[in-house]
């Protein structure tokens, strides 16, 4: 008798590691570096993104969206989704978005 497999969607894992990097099953990662970027890392190569990060709460990261390119292969819209999932995992908060050159 003929039977038919369903594959079901992977759900997304992260890890963490000791030198500060969030790692997605997805293929990307990315580390707050420092008060004031975030360093990126895809299939499709490395950014420096402008960030800072807030005293109060100190959990909060503020991430300048201009400084991320919107390209086709790498479209801003998903490196920001993308953020926002790795930053939830790190117990981080995508407090504001600003938008600057």
């Amino acid at each position: 008798m003929p039977t038919s497999l369903t594959r079901m969607p992977s759900q997304e894992t992260f890890k963490t590691t000791w030198h500060g990097w969030v790692a997605s099953s997805e293929g990307y990662s990315l580390r707050v570096g420092s008060r004031t970027g975030i360093d990126y890392r895809d299939d499709r190569g490395s950014l420096r993104i402008d960030s800072e990060v807030m005293s109060d709460p100190s959990n909060e990261v503020v991430v300048y969206t201009g400084s991320i390119p919107d390209t086709a292969h790498r479209p801003r819209a998903e490196v920001l989704e993308r953020l926002g999932k790795a930053f939830q995992h790190a117990g981080l908060v995508f407090g504001r978005n600003f938008n600057h050159s």
